[in-house]
C-alpha cells in the first residue's frame, strides 16, 4: 500500500505537475508515494483509509484552504495519522509558520524524514482550524478572494487595496479567560519581556481581528509573532487600518519576522466568547465562513497530529 499524495489541481497560481514533483524524489520515495488528485466535495474517507494502511502520514499538496479541509477530515476521524502539509497555494501560511521548505519536492523529502508534532487545535464555534481565523477586513478579503477568477499575490494585493479604505470597524464585547502573565526567569526571558511589554487590554473595536495558532497569514506576513502552537494559548491580533504613510513605513514591518509596528496589537487567550456589533463575516484558514454576531473560541491543547521537518522550532 502506497502513501497517497493528495493534491488540489486548482489551488495556487500555477497548475500542479505531479510527474515533475515525483521525478525530483529519490527512487525509494517514489516507490512509497502515489499522487492522487482531489478537491470538492472533500470526501477524505478513502484517502485516510489508504494513509492509515500505508502507515501515514497523510501528504497533502495544496493551499491553506485544501489543508484546512484535510485537517477537519482528520479531526473528524480522530486523527489516525499526522498531516504532512506540502506548499502548493497562493499564501502557504500554515507551512511557512511551521518553517517547511517551500519547494514541494524538498518539502516531501524533509517531511518524510521529519517528526510528528502534537499541535494545539483551536475551534471557532466548534469548527476546527489549524492556523488562523478572523473577522473584519481580513474576512472581507477572504470572501472577496474566494470569488475571484484569478489567484496569486498580485490579485490578493489589489483586492486588499480596494477594501482597505472603506471597511468599517466592528464594536466588540468579550467574555474571555486569559492566561496568567508570564514571569521571566532567565536573562533572555527578562530582556524579551522588556522588549515586548505587557499584553494590551482586549480591544473594544477592531478593523481587522484574528485568532492565531501559528505566526503567519501567508505570503510572508507575520501577523502573530508570539504564537506558539504547543503552549495551549491562542493569540488574538488586532490590526489597525494603515494610513497612506503607513503603507510605506509601517506595513513592511509586518513582513519581517522581528518587525515592530503600531499597526499590530497582540495578546493571549485561553478561551473567549466574542460579541460583535454588527454581525460580520469570518474566515477559517482563509476559507470564507458565515457572518455571526457571537463567536466562541476554544482550544484543545496538543490535540492535532502534524508532521514537521527539522526546521520546525517547536
Amino acid at each position: 500500500m502506497k502513501l497517497p499524495l493528495v493534491f488540489n489541481p486548482k489551488s495556487g497560481t500555477q497548475g500542479k505537475n505531479p510527474e515533475a514533483l515525483m521525478a525530483r524524489l529519490p527512487q525509494e520515495l517514489r516507490d512509497r508515494i502515489e499522487p492522487t488528485p482531489f478537491g470538492p466535495p472533500w470526501d477524505f474517507a478513502p484517502i485516510l483509509d489508504q494513509a492509515v494502511a500505508a502507515g501515514g502520514p497523510l501528504l497533502v499538496w495544496g493551499g491553506d484552504g485544501t489543508l484546512h479541509h484535510a485537517g477537519r477530515a482528520l479531526v473528524e476521524a480522530g486523527c489516525p495519522v499526522a498531516l504532512a502539509a506540502i506548499p502548493g497555494g497562493s499564501g502557504n501560511g500554515l507551512v511557512r509558520g511551521l518553517r517547511t521548505p517551500l519547494e514541494p519536492a524538498g518539502a516531501v523529502m524533509n517531511l518524510l524524514q521529519g517528526r510528528e508534532l502534537r499541535m494545539d487545535l483551536p475551534r471557532l464555534d466548534g469548527v476546527p482550524f489549524l492556523n488562523v481565523c478572523g473577522t473584519g477586513f481580513e474576512a472581507a478579503v477572504a470572501h472577496g478572494f474566494d470569488a475571484m477568477a484569478g489567484r496569486g499575490f498580485v490579485n490578493y494585493a489589489r483586492l486588499c487595496l480596494k477594501l482597505w479604505r472603506n471597511h468599517p470597524e466592528t464594536r466588540l464585547t468579550w467574555d474571555a479567560a486569559q492566561p496568567e502573565p508570564k514571569v521571566p526567569s532567565t536573562l533572555k526571558e527578562k530582556l524579551q519581556a522588556a522588549w515586548q511589554g505587557q499584553d494590551p487590554p482586549l480591544p473594544e473595536a477592531a478593523w481587522s481581528l484574528c485568532f492565531a495558532n501559528l505566526p503567519q497569514y501567508g505570503s510572508g506576513l507575520w501577523v502573530a509573532p508570539g504564537a506558539d502552537p504547543t503552549d495551549g494559548i491562542l493569540q488574538w491580533v488586532k490590526l489597525k487600518r494603515p494610513g497612506f504613510l503607513d503603507l510605506a513605513s509601517e506595513l513592511p514591518q509586518l513582513f519581517r519576522e522581528g518587525g515592530r509596528t503600531h499597526l499590530r496589537q497582540e495578546g493571549r487567550l485561553l478561551k473567549a466568547i466574542l460579541y460583535l456589533d454588527p454581525a460580520m463575516p469570518w474566515h477559517l484558514d482563509g476559507e470564507p465562513a458565515p457572518a455571526r454576531d457571537r463567536a466562541e473560541l476554544t482550544l484543545e491543547k496538543r490535540a492535532f497530529r502534524m508532521q514537521v521537518t527539522s526546521n520546525c522550532p517547536w
